[in-house]
């Protein structure tokens, strides 16, 4: 380079440099927040992000899986192996979550956190004052709404179970109801809950307006928990929940009455497809659709100890015939997945590397989501 030209390379630096130190840049506004709606677009979902990395900072993000920019809406703290589920009648978020005195010891205060569904800041905080919140890998069934959202159902462990009742109008706690021997919270009756047991069997119970216990069935023993056990995580279509066992099996449960009804059992695969081991596996691995239609995450060659390694299809049933009328080879092998509730529908997949993978029902992939970098979403909500 000769000297002319290096003079004016040399004066077109100093004059950019000159105009960058000069510009003059507008104030930000302190704080800038946005608000986001009390009522969230039906493409919007929750990514329950759990966090092994750091439980204490676990998290339940809010992201629009139609978005091609700007997917992630904003989050919610879920400390702890956290409980998470949506109010459709109030503009809340509730979470129920652990915190130590100490960071991740010291003394156990665990609480019900409330959050604004607009601005996403807690307004409340209910502590359980036996400290006793259940904390297992996150589930669904670990906190539900019943009774058109009147109550709130929390799962307690002490070792021995037990069902926490908050009424959510008062935001009080008003009961905790004993279910020894058996596990997690399937909405059921008019104002109650039914819960699966060690010994194969179901439990149902049913409590009055003060959250005192006024009815409680036991459904004996109908599968067997060494030889075809269920998965904890069913599918409800209406007042009816689909659980599915290891070895594809269909048990329908209908749990509109006090006490739940077995109904008919029905298989997942064919025989040739039996033969070739096709098993559901993953965590929260099956979902359904506006027209009822079940979802489900399959995989080949499945054998004991394969069902929590999620597949490579997705499979989807009529629950009415129980035939299966679409099959969907995915992009990547899936963990969990949901399906929205928008007017055109959309499969989202939390895939094995903990990214969401986005498709349409008829299976045609659109795009990936990253949550984070070290996010682990393994749990998905649909907005309700």
């Amino acid at each position: 380079m000769n000297n002319r030209l290096l003079k004016i390379v040399s004066a077109l630096a100093f004059a950019s440099v000159s105009l960058l130190v000069n510009a003059e840049l507008k104030p930000e506004p302190i704080p800038s927040v946005t608000q986001l709606p009390a009522d969230y677009p039906d493409t919007w979902i929750f990514a329950h992000d759990v966090n092994f990395h750091a439980l204490i900072s676990g998290k339940v993000a809010i992201i629009d899986v139609a978005a091609d920019t700007i997917e992630y809406k904003g989050f919610v703290d879920a400390s702890m192996m956290a409980s998470f589920v949506e109010s459709t009648k109030r503009p809340k978020l509730y979470v129920g979550e652990t915190f130590y005195s100490r960071g991740t010891q010291g003394d156990k205060t665990d609480v019900l956190s409330i959050y604004d569904k607009s601005t996403l800041l807690k307004t409340k905080e209910i502590i359980l004052p036996n400290a006793n919140r259940g904390q297992m890998v996150t589930s669904k069934y670990m906190m539900q709404l019943v009774d058109d959202e009147k109550y709130l159902l929390l799962l307690a462990f002490t070792p021995a179970s037990s069902v926490i009742v908050i009424d959510t109008e008062t935001e009080k706690i008003i009961s905790e109801i004993p279910i020894p021997g058996c596990n997690l919270i399937y909405p059921a009756g008019k104002s109650g809950f039914a819960s699966l047991c060690g010994n194969g069997g179901l439990k149902s119970v049913q409590f009055d307006r003060d959250g005192k216990e006024i009815a409680r069935n036991d459904i004996q023993p109908f599968f067997s928990v060494d030889d075809d056990p269920l998965f904890d995580k069913p599918v409800y279509i209406g007042s009816t929940a689909y659980f599915m066992s290891y070895k594809s099996r269909v048990q329908p449960i209908d749990m509109s009455k006090a006490k739940p009804i077995l109904l008919p059992t029905w298989s997942l695969v064919t025989d040739e497809e039996m033969k070739e081991n096709w098993r559901p596996g993953g965590w929260h691995f099956a979902a359904s659709d506006n027209t009822q239609l079940l979802y489900v995450v399959m995989h080949k060659n499945g054998y004991n100890g394969s069902h929590k390694f999620g597949g490579e299809e997705v499979w989807v049933f009529d629950t009415t015939t129980h035939k299966r009328v679409k099959r969907i080879v995915l992009k990547n092998n899936a963990f969990s997945i949901e399906v929205t509730k928008s007017k055109t529908p959309l499969l989202v997949v939390n895939n094995v590397s903990m990214t969401l993978d986005v498709y349409s029902i008829d299976g045609e992939f659109q795009r990936n989501i990253t949550v984070s970098d070290t996010a682990m979403p393994i749990v998905l909500h649909s907005g309700k």
